[in-house]
Formats: structure tokens, sequence, C-alpha cells
């Protein structure tokens, strides 16, 4: 008795499939390799071989839920199920085979048509023909909504199915595929395309398929290009090759950067016959598992960008440990990208990975990835978890609410926004602003910019430097200036007059500042202080030993200043105030963020300090309308499970005074 194809795999999922296997369910239940979509899966040490019988048998499930009484159509779809994922499947030694017959197994979809051809016999060629071209073309209109495919051979699938069908019927006939193919992957993502998709069968029916690299690179960068000029050589490159794993690869990276790989892999390719671009291997560098959950490998990202940015600035990037890669298949015309990592360069990465499981070990990773790779060190560079960074510091809106009753004026610009809350705040609480965030790091913009698309924002960002605002405004342009929790960061991290932590740059800053400021305006700072009496001593009882482990590493790594403590009973130390308010405060982000915040001095003055170097540095057109302090609430709800803060006579007491919140306006007129 004839069994259909779903019956078959059912039957084997099920341990009850007797006799000899097919050919296409050997292939597929045999397979050694693990091919898969990064995208389709939660975790990538998850993925397994059985990944692929899996899916091969929720499309046969598909199809056969929606088959109705279309008989010749299903059991012609059926064959196509079956056999569309066999390149992906065989064993080692088969595949080593199908390579050696010429098959590139890279491309699955010909791979399995022509194994398909060279399997299947057919009494009427003819049909034969058109199951080939459903297998040989089977996943294109899902690739082609993403912007990874061209829809030309599709034509030849078309003109056979003319043959034997009228439009209706092919029109049917290719939605079922496609439902079968796409639900398969993901229920939510065919509900999402299912109308588009079925404009594009229409087209194709049609005969109406054009599409522009400009349409292409809309739809493979979700949306970040919105048009505009276009290099010649990538819209050549885009118009003439199909994409594979392009937008898993590409996903997280900036439009900027998208289109220098897409000018380096045209620039490869130029003398080439392409008609494939795979960036498979790239995907695979792009992904791994923290925490169970399959992440952008954001070490290989950072190391990447940097790569890519010296190639735009000079066309001559350091290739020492890093440089872009492109392999050649000549017979399949296929080019295959990714980039190549210098043996240290790559063990440095792994090992990063691999020191996320011992949470100091991870600070070290990664400040030696830092230094090896020249990577910039600010506080945005915070690696996978930049975005729980971002959060948290958005989180922090009711502290910084405090900034919306200073404003003045209708220019607002927010130096360094991070996550946005502050822009956010101005906007829903004010009305008839001009809101503008300035940042330098060109991830921090394009959150931001996506940040600002969906959730439809009126505010607006822009790439700019703190020390250069006059660059970027003109001279008494704007009215309001906030530096929420930067200055600190500008002091950290930015050599000045050759080395970091020198008080000289946050006069800079000041200045830079009050030079677009117009009479009238104001400049809000809200950052670290440190306390007055910095000769007092504190105690700290650590209500866990692995505190002490901590603040003997913070001790050793904390870049700012010397930082010492004296051991004065178990789990029990004495240190000074300012000391101790460094080390505790960093002790609230938690350990993944240790190895950037031991970069970072945050109190740098006290209010005394502060009101003497600002009169110092603006002079008397400069009047500090507010100058105060206070101890943000959150720091003592993180810490209150974690110490006990003591006195030099072991009397609780308050933690110190965090942050201060200080706001200097320029006079309407010169001071005489």
């Amino acid at each position: 008795m004839y069994q259909t194809h779903f019956e078959i795999i059912h039957a084997y999922k099920n341990n009850k499939l007797t006799g000899v296997l097919p050919d296409w369910l050997d292939m597929i239940v045999s397979a050694e390799e693990i091919t898969q979509n990064y995208e389709s899966v939660e975790a990538v040490n998850h993925m397994s071989s059985s990944h692929l019988f899996d899916y091969v048998y929720r499309t046969l499930a598909i199809l056969e839920e929606i088959k109705g009484e279309r008989d010749e159509i299903y059991y012609m779809l059926s064959t196509v199920m079956a056999y569309s994922e066999i390149s992906k499947g065989g064993s080692y030694s088969q595949r080593k085979r199908w390579s050696d017959q010429g098959y590139q197994l890279q491309i699955h979809n010909e791979a399995s048509a022509h194994i398909f051809r060279d399997l299947v016999f057919y009494e009427n060629p003819e049909r034969k023909d058109l199951t080939f071209q459903l297998i040989f073309t089977h996943g294109l209109i899902g690739q082609y909504i993403r912007g990874e495919s061209r829809l030309q051979s599709t034509m030849e699938l078309i003109f056979s199915l003319k043959k034997f069908y009228h439009d209706k019927q092919i029109r049917e006939m290719l939605m079922i595929l496609n439902e079968c193919i796409i639900r398969a992957v993901s229920e939510k993502i065919w509900i999402e395309v299912k109308d588009e998709a079925e404009k594009i069968i229409d087209n194709i029916i049609d005969g109406e398929i054009k599409q522009t690299a400009r349409e292409r690179l809309c739809r493979l960068t979700e949306g970040k290009y919105t048009g505009g000029e276009m290099n010649p050589s990538i819209e050549a490159f885009i118009e003439h090759a199909d994409f594979w794993y392009a937008a898993a690869a590409l996903h997280d990276f900036s439009l900027l950067d998208i289109l220098t790989i897409m000018e380096l892999s045209a620039d490869h390719t130029a003398s080439l016959q392409i008609r494939h671009i795979h960036f498979g291997e790239f995907m695979v560098q792009m992904h791994y598992d923290y925490k169970g959950i399959k992440h952008t490998n954001i070490y290989r990202k950072r190391v990447i960008e940097k790569y890519l940015l010296e190639y735009r600035q000079s066309r001559k990037p350091d290739e020492t440990h890093v440089s872009y890669k492109m392999d050649y298949d000549k017979e399949a015309h296929c080019a295959f990208i990714s980039f190549a990592f210098s043996d240290v360069g790559e063990a440095l990465i792994r090992f990063c990975v691999e020191a996320e499981k011992v949470d100091l070990m991870h600070s070290r990773a990664t400040i030696m990835l830092f230094d090896f790779f020249g990577l910039r060190r600010d506080a945005y560079d915070r690696f996978h978890n930049e975005q729980d960074y971002l959060e948290s510091m958005n989180k922090a809106a009711d502290d910084k609410r405090i900034i919306l009753d200073y404003l003045k004026g209708n220019k607002i610009v927010d130096i360094g926004p991070g996550g946005g809350i502050m822009l956010d705040l101005i906007e829903s609480e004010t009305t008839n602003k001009e809101i503008i965030g300035i940042d330098i790091a060109e991830n921090v913009i394009e959150n931001l910019l996506k940040k600002k698309d969906k959730e439809q924002h009126t505010w607006h960002v822009m790439k700019g430097d703190a020390l250069q605002l006059a660059d970027t405004f003109s001279a008494e342009s704007v009215d309001t200036i906030i530096f929420s929790s930067i200055l600190h960061e500008l002091f950290s991290y930015i050599p000045f007059n050759g080395r970091n932590f020198n008080h000289e740059v946050i006069g800079e800053a000041l200045q830079s500042a009050f030079s677009v400021l117009g009479p009238g305006g104001r400049i809000i700072i809200r950052d670290g202080i440190m306390s007055e009496n910095k000769d007092e001593f504190r105690r700290i009882r650590f209500k866990d030993k692995k505190w002490m482990t901590y603040l003997e590493q913070y001790s050793k790594e904390f870049k700012g200043r010397k930082i010492t403590y004296e051991i004065i009973a178990q789990n029990e130390v004495k240190m000074l105030i300012n000391d101790s308010m460094e080390a505790l405060y960093t002790l609230t982000w938690g350990p993944e963020a240790f190895a950037h915040e031991v970069q970072e001095q945050f109190g740098y003055f006290t209010p005394r300090e502060y009101d003497e170097f600002i009169k110092k540095t603006l002079g008397e057109e400069a009047k500090i309308i507010c100058l105060k302090h206070y101890l943000q609430e959150g720091y003592p709800d993180h810490l209150r499970e974690k110490i006990v803060y003591m006195d030099e006579l072991g009397n609780e007491v308050a933690l110190p005074d965090s942050t201060c919140l200080i706001v200097i306006e320029k006079r309407e007129t010169n001071y005489n």
C-alpha cells in the first residue's frame, strides 16, 4: 500500500516504520553535520542534526493540515518538501561524494535539486523537471522578502508550471509551498509575511519581478537604509548576486558598517563571476551562547567595527590581527565572506567567551581584549550587557527628573544621552523644545535612532564631541546643556595633555559648552561627588566573604588612583571614606560591569573644589545658581544585603553622598 511522505516520516518519528528507509529520509536522519540558520534558534549549543529532521517533519505536517482535495498538487509538493533539505543531510562520506560530484552544498536548494534529479526516476521528464524547479527555487520568496535573493530563477519555474496549470492553480501551489516552508520556521513570521508573499507570487506569475538594489538593501538592513546615494560598485554587487545568511550575519551592525562590508565584498569580487554571496561562516563567527541564550559575539563585533572604521578612514586598516576574508568557488560562482583573526586574537576572543563563566576573570579578559586590539574603552563598550547597562541607566529616571526644574529656553542639548531617558523625560514633560542628544559613540547613536523610530519620538540625536561643541553648534545658539553622569567618563577615559584622570578635561568640556551657550543659558551637571571630610575613615563589614575578594581585585585594578584598605577583622576592613565610596558604588553595578567600572573614577571633586574649579575655569561670566549633593536612592538598596557601613567606632552610619547637581548660568551681560 502506498504511503505518503508524511505517513513515512510520522511512522519513523513514532518508531513504527518497518523496512528499508527511503533515500530522502535516510539522508535526513543520517545527517552528521549541522546546517542551520542561527536566526531560527534560541541557543547555538542546543542545535543538533535533529533540527533538520524536525524541520522537514513540520513542513510535511503543515502540508498534511492544509492539503484539502488537491491530490495532484499535494503529491508534487510532498515530494518537494521531502527532498528540499536533503543536501543538508547525509553522512560525512556521503557529503564528500556530493561535493566531488560538483554540488555546492552551501547553496542547499540548488544542491538538493541536483541530488533529487540524480536519485529519482520519473516516467514523465517534464514532471520531473517541474519538481526539480520547485526544489531549486523553494526558499527564494522568503529570502526575497528579507532582501537576500533575487527572483530571476523563478521565471523558468513559472514557464514550466504554465505547461500544466493555469494561473490560479500556480498561485495556490506556490502559496501552499511557501506557507509550509515559512510556517515550519515560525508561525509568527508567516502571519507577518503572508500578504506580501501573495503579492510577490502574483508578480512572479505576471512576470513583474523587478527590484532595485536600493529596495533590496532596505529589506536586507531592516529599514536602516532609507534611500539616497549608493556607491555604484555596491549597487552592481547587490544587483548581480543572491545572499545567503546575510541577515543573520549582519543584523547587529550599523548601516555604515554594512555598506562598508558590501564595498569590501564588491571590490574583492569585481573581476569574478558571482551568483552567490555566502555569509555562513560570518554568521557562525558572530554568534555564541551567553547564559544559555544565543547572543551576538560582541567581542568580534567590536574588533570588526574598528577594522571597518579604519578602512573607511584610510583604506589601509591594521590587518595584524584581523582582516577581511573572501574565498571563491569558481564552479558554483560563489564567494564566501567572513573575517580572519590571528591565532592569538582568535584565542583571546574565545578566552573572553569562556571567562564569562567566572565573574572577575571576565573583567581581566575584556581588559586584555581592549589592549590587544586597541579598542576604545568607554562606558558603551560593555559588550553583551551593553543593553542591560543602558536599561539600568534608564531606571534612574526619577533621580534625573530634578534636572527638568532647571531647564531654560527652547534648545536643549543632552551630552552623552546613553539609553535616551533624559531625552524622553524632556520630551514628555515639556513643550515646544528642540531636544538634541550628542554622542561620539556610533553604536549609541544607532540604538537611539532605532528607539526614536520605534517609539516615534520627536527628539534628535547626532554625532558630536563634547570637547568640540563649536564644531556642531554655532556660538551662543544653545539654551541648556546637560551633562548627566558624563563628565566623570570624560575625566576617566579621555587622555588630556598626555594623561587620563586629568581635571583639565572637565574644564575643556565646560568651556566647550559655555562657548555655544547663549546669554542666560544654563549648564546642568549631574555627576559623582567626593565627600569634603576626605581624611575620615569608614569600616565596612562584608556579609559574604566573596565581597572581600571583590575588594581585593578592585583595589588592584582601579585606574583612577591608588585604593588602600586595612583588614581589621574577618570580612571587615577600614578605608578612607572616598575610597569606600568608589569601591562600594562600583559593586552595585555587578560583576559584569566590573572591567569597565574599574576604569572610571566616579567622584573627582568635593563640592567646595567643584565651586572653585567652575569659577576659575569660566570666570565671572558664569554664575552658580545651584550646587547640592545627595545620596542616590539605589545605592543603599543594592548594598543593604551586602555590607554593614560604620564609622571608626563601629557605629552604623549613612553611606556618603554619591551625586551632585550643579547649575551654571551664563550671565545676560558681562560682569563689571
